[in-house]
C-alpha cells in the first residue's frame, strides 16, 4: 500500500476525527498552526486529525504528516466569483468522510484556546449542529466549526446548490443554513467567537468583559483586521491601538507558533 493511501485511510479503530481544509499554502500552514496548539491543549488518542486540501506544496504537506496529520487530496468543486472565496465550497467534502461516524471540523483560520475533545463527545441526535452566527440576524449559523456525521446523503443535499452558488456568490455557509437550518442543533455559545470580541478594551458583544471571552471559549476565529499572516503584531497593535491585550497576545501566539512548524 501506498504511503498517500495509508495516510489517507482512518486508523484502524477510529471512527472519530477532527477535520480541515486547505486550498493554499496559507491556509495549509494555518492548519498545522491549529494542530499544533491542540496538540499541546490535548488531543484524544481515538481521533485521527484528517485535513483535506487542494494541490499544494509537497514540503508543506510533508511537514502535516510529520504532524501526524492525514491527507487527503480532493478534487475542487465548482468555485464561487470572489476570488477570496473561490475555493470556499471544498469545505463541504467533509460531508463525504463516510468512514467516520463523527467528526468535528473547524475553519483553520482560527486558534483553540482549550482541547476540543469534549465538543467531539456532545451529544448529537441529528445530522449536524453548530455554534450560532451570533453576529447575525437570528436564526443562523457559522460554518466555521461543525459537528455532524458524514454520509453520502448529507453530501448529496449540499451539491445539489452548487450551481447557484457558481452564479451568485452563495458560499458554503449560505448552503448549510439555507439546506439544514432546521435540522441544525446549537453548539453552546461558549464554543466559538470571532476575535472581534476582544477588537475594544470594553466590547458590547458577545461578552461584556474580554476576560470572560477569554476563560470560556475554545476556538477564536480571526476576523479582525484580517488574517494572522497578513501582519506582524507590531503592526495589529498600530491598527487597533485600542484593543484588549488578549487580542495581541492571540495574535502573537499565533505567529510565535507558526514559526515553529515551519522552523
Amino acid at each position: 500500500m501506498r504511503l498517500l493511501d495509508r495516510l489517507s485511510r482512518p486508523r484502524r479503530g477510529n471512527r472519530l476525527a477532527f477535520v480541515f481544509y486547505a486550498t493554499d499554502e496559507d491556509y495549509a500552514v494555518a492548519v498545522l498552526v491549529f494542530v499544533r496548539i491542540l496538540q499541546e491543549l490535548g488531543i484524544r488518542k481515538d481521533a485521527d486529525v484528517v485535513a483535506l486540501h487542494l494541490p499544494l506544496n509537497a514540503s508543506i504537506v510533508e511537514k502535516m504528516r510529520r504532524l501526524g496529520i492525514r491527507t487527503r487530496l480532493v478534487a475542487p468543486v465548482p468555485g464561487v466569483k470572489v476570488w477570496h472565496y473561490r475555493h470556499c465550497l471544498v469545505k463541504l467534502r467533509v460531508l463525504t468522510l463516510t468512514e467516520y461516524e463523527r467528526v468535528l471540523f473547524v475553519d483553520a483560520d482560527a486558534i483553540p484556546l482549550r482541547s476540543l475533545d469534549d465538543i467531539l463527545s456532545l451529544p448529537l441526535s441529528g445530522p449536524i449542529a453548530a455554534p450560532r452566527a451570533y453576529w447575525l440576524k437570528q436564526p443562523a449559523w457559522t460554518s466555521a466549526l461543525l459537528l455532524l456525521r458524514p454520509s453520502m446523503a448529507l453530501w448529496a443535499r449540499a451539491k445539489r446548490h452548487f450551481g447557484m452558488a457558481s452564479r451568485h456568490n452563495f458560499f458554503d455557509m449560505d448552503i448549510v443554513n439555507l439546506e439544514f437550518g432546521k435540522e441544525i442543533e446549537s453548539l453552546p455559545s461558549t464554543v466559538f467567537c470571532l476575535n472581534t470580541e476582544l477588537e475594544a478594551a470594553s466590547p458590547s458583544g458577545l461578552f461584556a468583559d474580554p476576560l470572560e471571552a477569554y476563560s470560556r471559549i475554545s476556538v477564536v476565529h480571526f476576523s479582525a483586521v484580517g488574517k494572522p499572516w497578513t501582519y506582524p503584531t507590531a503592526e495589529v497593535r498600530g491598527l487597533r491601538p485600542d484593543a484588549h491585550p488578549l487580542f495581541y497576545e492571540i495574535w502573537d501566539k499565533w505567529r510565535r507558533t507558526r514559526d515553529e512548524v515551519l522552523a
